[in-house]
């Protein structure tokens, strides 16, 4: 589960970064670079490409007045009715209020029904209530370009959309880096619970064939995993339980901490076939705080057997 919830993280998170990228990124990118070509172009030219967008849309031009700066006025007509077109040159204009009044003067002095203010730059906030009562229609870069951009030479667009593209590729490559950093983040915020899981699993009862309990001693209960960390009282009230645990098996005659962290067993029997701590472990694993405790074997008194140290998990 916690390698499948991983890889599902990093593909959830680079498939959503590459259709971000691939959808919506690499489009703006390819308007950026139409509008920077068309500011690049020449005046005649780009006025032409304007002229030719507006005739896909029924406008006609009536007279061109070209101002020797570089802009310039056109009245254009459509279903009898006549309209102004303004333009200004270049991705460095900010159309604002102004630029709309001035229009719009122009437009009453000639009896135009509308105007159309354009550029390759931007249209400032304050321009928009004044062009929209004044039923001037605002083309910046970003509307500007969709109506342009069939028009522009082939060549053009195949160099624009390689390059979009390319930087696509970079940042979708990007993307999945970072998919992967979440992924490993997840699946290592994911272990702690996963280690848990496991502790609980493996706090089972051992088998009764090794556990043996004497016949006159009640049996263990199975309790809940206990906290890792309890406090003085718990862990005291812990060890008892342990030992109360412990002395019910077959082979133990009795139990003691001898220490806070050693548990001394004195065994009543010593079995050449079973190992004590099989029974053993178990019992005391249940408790998570106590788990790495030292255990004494201590065999019965006169048998030749030796004294046995072990921990039943080491941290």
């Amino acid at each position: 589960m916690q390698w499948l919830v991983s890889i599902a993280v990093v593909l959830a998170v680079g498939a959503a970064a590459t259709f971000i990228i691939r959808g919506v990124l690499q489009r703006r990118d390819e308007a950026a670079g139409g509008i920077e070509a068309l500011s690049d172009m020449s005046w005649r030219s780009f006025i032409t490409l304007v002229l030719d967008a507006l005739a896909r849309r029924g406008f006609s031009r009536v007279v061109d007045r070209e101002a020797p700066s570089g802009d310039g006025d056109f009245t254009l007509a459509r279903d009898g009715a006549h309209f102004l077109l303004a333009c200004k040159h270049g991705s460095a204009f900010v159309l604002g209020r102004r630029d709309v009044d001035e229009v719009a003067a122009a437009m009453r002095v000639q009896g135009a029904a509308g105007g159309l203010l354009v550029t390759q730059g931007r249209v400032a906030d304050d321009a928009r209530a004044p062009a929209r009562r004044e039923q001037v229609e605002l083309l910046d870069g970003p509307t500007l370009w969709p109506e342009l951009r069939a028009l522009v030479p082939a060549s053009l667009l195949d160099e624009l959309g390689a390059t979009a593209a390319a930087r696509a590729r970079q940042r979708t490559l990007a993307a999945w880096l970072l998919a992967l950093v979440a992924g490993v983040a997840v699946f290592t915020a994911l272990s702690p619970f996963r280690r848990d899981a496991a502790l609980d699993a493996g706090a089972t009862l051992t088998p009764a064939a090794e556990l043996s309990p004497r016949r006159d001693a009640p049996a263990a209960a199975v309790a809940p995993v206990p906290d890792r960390y309890p406090d003085d009282a718990t862990l005291e009230q812990q060890r008892a339980d342990i030992a109360s645990a412990v002395s019910t098996l077959a082979m133990v005659d009795r139990v003691i901490w001898s220490t806070s962290s050693t548990m001394e067993v004195f065994l009543a029997s010593v079995d050449a076939d079973h190992d004590p701590f099989t029974a053993i472990c178990p019992l005391i694993e249940r408790y998570p705080a106590l788990a790495a405790s030292r255990i004494q074997l201590t065999p019965p008194h006169g048998h030749d057997a030796q004294v046995r140290f072990r921990q039943c998990r080491n941290y």
